[in-house]
């Protein structure tokens, strides 16, 4: 059995995933990693931090090869030593199973429960919410149009559903791979978050 727990928690762009993933990490007193899983991958393989910022799950597959060829000739190296980016993907996966194994946390994205599946000690989440919730949502914190919103939206969930998908070789914001899907529109960041630990106590034995 293991050691440590971690939630997992996917998210639907505008969904609120980041407040409610923030707002259960300090409900239990642990950590919740996004963006910092990067500097954990960063240190482990030997690349730049800047390296992994862009080669995350908002970018294409076409993206994450002209970055690192743009990396390779920056650094001297031969095109020849192309790193793949299934390699990419397994040293950031590398550093959500190290990050598992010494603490308890909450991860955001990332197919960090496809990652952690084998895990006894795991909580798998999903949030979406109503569009016209999300497009408000960017509106204000992008200063963007509804039209801009939708459009941003719409690309984000694109991203988010091409990256899982292809390295999960399953299906993004599918129910059947969560132990929980939450609409943030209809229960509130709070309740939602309540909810999530609550189960994470049952569940996991907190």
């Amino acid at each position: 059995m293991d050691k440590h727990y971690s939630i997992c928690i996917g998210r639907k762009f505008g969904s609120g995933g980041r407040n409610i993933a923030r707002l259960v990490a300090d409900s239990l007193g642990i950590k919740v990693y996004d963006r910092d899983l990067l500097k954990t991958a960063s240190e482990t393989s030997g690349f730049s931090e800047e390296f992994f910022e862009q080669a995350d799950e908002e970018k294409t597959r076409k993206g994450w090869r002209s970055l690192f060829m743009g990396h390779l000739t920056t650094h001297g190296m031969s095109a020849n030593n192309y790193l793949s980016n299934e390699s990419i993907f397994n040293m950031q996966s590398d550093a959500i199973r190290k990050l598992h194994e010494q603490e308890d946390c909450v991860f955001i994205g990332r197919c960090a429960d496809y990652v952690l599946r084998d895990s006894d000690r795991l909580l798998n989440v999903f949030i979406a919410a109503d569009m016209d919730d999300r497009i408000e949502r960017i509106c204000r914190h992008a200063d963007v149009t509804p039209r801009k919103a939708q459009s941003l939206i719409e690309e984000h969930d694109r991203k988010r559903s091409s990256y899982y998908n292809y390295f999960s070789g399953r299906v993004w914001g599918d129910p059947t791979y969560y132990d929980l899907c939450l609409n943030s529109t209809t229960l509130g960041y709070d309740k939602c978050a309540e909810i999530i630990v609550s189960l994470a106590k049952e569940r996991l034995k907190i």
